[in-house]
Parts: structure tokens; C-alpha cells; sequence
């Protein structure tokens, strides 16, 4: 098959090393991952045979994958066993995986913001960017990382585009995600459990000082506003009938319910 990850203008038809016929650490934790995401769908729904399968297969992998790509002095995972590549990408599903300790996890992510040399993601790997900058706190990151977007107008594009230019490929649905994370990200909504029966908020403003929006959810929309004060965030709430979440901000958590409230937590 073609294993295209991201249109890396260093990547040959945007397939990371060794992703034709090597050991490629990029989809070697990509894998795993997905293993992992199976087994939480197979707990919930009750197929825990199937949700041990994955996780042995995770439990086997893992040893295989540190000793082939781990490399101790940059504290990064390579793309390749000889340690000559490394990317972005590779360091992103290896935190979004949640198979990391935090004595790992933490200074990769780290060193994934400050290496120079690491193969940037482009339009659509930045999603799994984003996302990885949100679960560690830096959505001013993300803010920063969208001049791909900001300039789609300045070269006279109305549509998100495939990959960097140069490419005539100018209209593609997955260059759409920053609205994703707008909502998900910025004003952090995100289901509380499978199936979306409940909703956690867990915004990020980073340099922004105000949003709002509104997610689609099958028994309705919820909306969010957010205002950022001098030492205090406040959010306007509306929940669905039905649905109930939690409002987590600076380390304070608090209970939503449904139909209209407004939160105040120090900022």
C-alpha cells in the first residue's frame, strides 16, 4: 500500500523513512496507537477478550519500539533504526498514544517544541500537532503554527489547500481541521465518555483574550463564550436538555447542567 503520512517536502510521495519496505518508527507508533484506542472501543463495549488481544500486542511491541528508535541523548524517537531521522510526526502519535510515563513523556514533549531540526508536520498532520499541543497546555502554539491558513487568502486561494505550495491540489476537506480545534482546542470542548453522553470543557485561550462558539451534539448545541479578565476567565455555558459535563480550568473543576450557567475561575 502507499503508508502516505504528510506531504514533508523531504518525504518521497509523502511517505516517512523507511515507510516503503524499512522499520519506520512513525508507523510502527501509529500502530500501537491504534491498538490502544481499539482496546479502550472493545472495553466499552464489552468485547474484553478482543481489548486484552490489542493491549498484549501493545505490551509486545513496545519493548521492540524503544530499543529500535528511542535515542537516549536527544530524547527524542527517531523515524528509522539508524537514528538519522526524525520528524514532528513521530514524537506526536508517541505522546497521543497516553503509552508514555510522565518522567517520558514530559521532556519529549519538550524537546519536541525546541528541537531545530525535526521534519515539520504540514496541513494535514498538523491535527495530531494540535491535538498534542492541547493535551500538554500550549494552544498558543497552535495559534502560532497556522500560517499555512493565514495564507491561503494572500495566494489567492478561497479553499484550504492539499499540501505546500508548489501543488495545484486546491481544495481538500482535510485542510479544514483548524475549525476542529477551535472548538476543541480554544474553547476546549470535548466529549466526557464514550458515546459523548457527557461533555468536558477545557478551554485554552492562549494568547486570545476572548471566543465563542458552538458544537453540534445530537440533542442539541452547546455553546461557549469565554472572556479572559485581568485574573479571572468567565465562560457562558448552554448545555443540551439531557446532558451534563464538568468545566475544568487552572486545576478547578466545576459541575455543569443543562440549559444556560456562567463560570468564573481565577485565571
Amino acid at each position: 500500500g502507499w503508508n502516505c503520512q504528510d506531504w514533508v517536502p523531504s518525504w518521497k510521495d509523502g511517505v516517512p523513512p523507511d515507510g516503503y519496505d524499512g522499520v519506520s518508527g512513525l508507523l510502527n507508533w501509529q500502530y500501537v496507537y491504534t491498538l490502544e484506542l481499539a482496546a479502550k472501543l472493545e472495553t466499552w463495549l464489552g468485547e474484553t477478550e478482543l481489548a486484552a488481544r490489542n493491549r498484549r500486542l501493545i505490551a509486545e511491541l513496545l519493548p521492540r519500539m524503544e530499543e529500535s528508535f528511542w535515542d537516549e541523548k536527544r530524547g527524542l524517537y527517531a523515524d528509522d533504526k539508524e537514528h538519522q531521522f526524525y520528524s514532528e510526526h513521530v514524537q506526536c502519535v508517541a505522546l497521543l498514544s497516553r503509552l508514555l510515563d510522565t518522567e517520558r513523556s514530559e521532556p519529549l514533549f519538550a524537546n519536541l517544541i525546541a528541537a531545530p531540526d525535526l521534519a515539520r508536520t504540514t496541513i494535514y498532520f498538523s491535527h495530531y500537532l494540535f491535538d498534542t499541543l492541547y493535551r500538554h497546555g500550549r494552544t498558543d502554539l497552535f495559534l502560532e503554527r497556522l500560517s499555512y491558513w493565514h495564507d491561503l487568502n494572500a495566494n489567492g486561494l478561497k479553499t484550504t489547500i492539499e499540501m505546500p505550495e508548489p501543488t495545484r491540489s486546491d481544495c481538500h476537506a482535510w485542510g479544514a481541521h483548524p475549525l476542529y480545534h477551535f472548538l476543541a482546542s480554544v474553547l476546549g470542548v470535548r466529549p466526557g465518555g464514550m458515546g459523548f453522553t457527557s461533555v468536558r470543557i477545557a478551554p485554552q485561550l492562549g494568547t486570545l483574550s476572548s471566543a465563542s462558539g458552538r458544537v453540534a451534539h445530537p440533542k442539541g448545541f452547546i455553546e461557549v463564550a469565554l472572556e479572559q479578565g485581568a485574573s479571572t476567565l468567565t465562560a457562558r455555558v448552554t448545555l443540551p436538555e439531557g446532558i451534563v459535563g464538568v468545566f475544568a480550568y487552572g486545576g478547578d473543576e466545576v459541575a455543569l447542567r443543562p440549559g444556560s450557567q456562567t463560570v468564573s475561575l481565577p485565571a
